[in-house]
């Protein structure tokens, strides 16, 4: 089905999909991106296979970083040859080359992606009996809307376990344990209009706690296949994709984000910056997608306005969110770009224009700077503290594995 023009010159869509990978920054991810004007440090040695070990990147080590006495591991993927999928979709579409995530680990950026609000800076348990809060997701604001939803988390339901409203009989039926179902779903052109889908098990490109020199190869994989089914169900034209990491990695990155949100701790007792976190690389690719590089600011809180944006939601009722740069504007009035090409097919990447575009500065976060993070926007009128769990040790870590 073609998209046509809206009103507003964008084109119908039908469909936004998102995809959380782990453990990625910008300057690590993607240095080819260069080349087509995205501000990425250039210059240094390419990795030809991925660094095969974790590193620490909690609270406490971004602190550091941040602070810097402790560097983060200073490497770079050549990313056209290991994930030369991910490098053709960003350089055909869109690519977020300010965008950033929270100043801690996994799940504050999984939770800031789904509702534009973190109640911890650090990871609780992830299987049964961990936390539950009773704060609003995208889902469900989708669902009161009149939209139909679904998401394919990993098989614990991670990180939607810990949304009280996600927990009901009725919210279960949305959430699919079952990773296999997105292809099946989607190959049938039955995928609902929100998607957000999780990795499978072994596939999410968190860089692995014993050696596994696949993981990168696995988790593009898992991606280029699901892409491939949504081709094949007929949906390239009317869906927008959006491809993020969850957070930081421990991978160094020499963009400094804005200060706009501060959590106070051992070292820093007046808060220090919690978002801006690192820079994250972000794409957003579809068949009405426009090529460029987007150089504004955004946060994990833009996916939601996004959404609310291209399937017109009304606001979200969380500030954070509903005054969230949104990148809803790289939506094209007719949908000309076209589908990636399949899983087993070459990948020739796309010649970079010449000259080389220079990077654009980010136009000035719009909003203020230096903020204590607010309470969280509870559901029925509640309101949540804003998190102070993210221990920040007096001492940096060791330094990284090179």
């Amino acid at each position: 089905m073609a998209s046509q023009a809206l009103g507003g010159g964008r084109a119908v869509i039908q469909r936004v999909v998102v995809f959380l990978q782990e453990n990625k920054t910008t300057d690590f991810y993607f240095p080819s991106l260069a080349a087509w004007g995205a501000e990425i440090r250039a210059g240094g040695p390419l990795l030809k296979a991925p660094p095969d070990h974790d590193q620490p990147h909690d609270r406490s080590a971004w602190v550091h970083f941040r602070m810097g006495d402790y560097p983060g591991l200073a490497a770079q993927l050549d990313n056209d040859a290991v994930i030369p999928y991910y490098s053709w979709l960003a350089k055909n579409h869109t690519f977020c080359d300010h965008h950033f995530g929270v100043g801690s680990n996994s799940t504050p950026g999984h939770m800031m992606a789904v509702g534009g609000q973190t109640p911890t800076l650090k990871n609780p348990p992830f299987g049964s009996g961990g936390p539950q809060w009773d704060i609003p997701s995208i889902f469900l604001h989708a669902e009161r809307a009149g939209l139909s939803w679904a998401a394919f988390p990993g098989a614990n339901g991670y990180p939607l376990q810990y949304y009280s409203e996600l927990n009901t009989p009725a919210a279960q039926q949305h959430i699919h344990l079952n990773a296999a179902d997105f292809i099946t779903m989607a190959a049938a052109g039955t995928l609902p209009q929100l998607v957000y889908a999780w990795a499978p098990a072994g596939a999410d490109e968190h860089p692995p706690s014993r050696p596994d020199p696949q993981y990168i190869a696995r988790g593009q994989q898992s991606v280029w296949d699901r892409v491939d089914a949504v081709v094949r169900g007929g949906g390239w034209d009317h869906t927008v994709f959006i491809l993020t990491w969850d957070d930081w990695g421990g991978y160094a990155d020499h963009v400094l984000t804005p200060d706009i949100e501060r959590v106070p701790d051992a070292l820093h007792p007046q808060g220090f910056q919690a978002l801006g976190g690192s820079r994250i690389p972000l794409i957003v690719f579809g068949g009405a997608v426009s090529q460029g590089i987007d150089n504004h600011w955004h946060s994990h809180a833009s996916i939601p306005k996004t959404v609310i944006d291209l399937l017109g939601l009304p606001p979200f009722g969380v500030p954070r969110v509903d005054q969230a740069p949104s990148m809803a504007g790289r939506v094209a009035a007719v949908a000309s770009r076209p589908p990636p090409p399949a899983p087993g097919s070459t990948i020739v990447q796309p010649t970079p224009p010449s000259p080389r575009p220079v990077p654009v500065p980010p136009p000035p976060w719009p909003g203020p700077l230096g903020q204590a993070m607010p309470p969280l926007v509870g559901l029925g009128g509640k309101t949540y503290p804003a998190p102070a769990d993210g221990v920040v040790q007096p001492k940096p870590p060791a330094a990284p594995a090179v």
